[in-house]
């Protein structure tokens, strides 16, 4: 792992979206990490650097957001998903994944994956975050 300033996470993000490519499905993002550790913080710098304005906050009530992209990408949509209140991976069906995860203009960044199972396809990349031994305003970060 290595460390980063939150500060510095836009260049994290840039790194990600190069690593991105055209499929036949959307791009996942799954996000990994304690609470607190960046993922959200994360996926702030993601959406800034898709050309996103809006404010991005977790969507761990509402389970799921979804973001217009207007700058020049291959992709049109991000949708954020927070599956920490998820108890059971069948939950994720009420969000109709089937919609977006065929379409593959679109950025999934997903925080806590691991309570979606089988629900979610494989995801293309897998980032983990930790903030255990970090300073303030820093984590450290895994991608791969």
């Amino acid at each position: 792992m290595q460390k980063v300033r939150l500060s510095d996470l836009s260049q994290c993000a840039k790194e990600v979206l190069a690593g991105l490519h055209a499929k036949e499905g959307a791009a996942i993002v799954a996000l990994r990490g304690d609470l607190g550790a960046g993922k959200t913080t994360f996926t702030q710098a993601l959406a800034r650097e898709l050309g996103i304005t809006d404010i991005i906050q977790s969507p761990t009530y509402v389970l799921m957001k979804k973001y217009e992209i207007k700058k020049a990408s291959p992709f049109t949509t991000l949708i954020h998903i927070d599956a920490y209140r998820l108890e059971d991976p069948k939950e994720f069906s009420a969000l109709n994944p089937e919609q977006f995860l065929q379409d593959p203009k679109t950025v999934v960044a997903v925080e806590w994956p691991e309570r979606l199972g089988s629900a979610l396809p494989a995801p293309d990349l897998i980032i983990r975050f930790s903030s255990e031994g970090a300073g303030e305003g820093e984590r450290y970060v895994a991608l791969g």
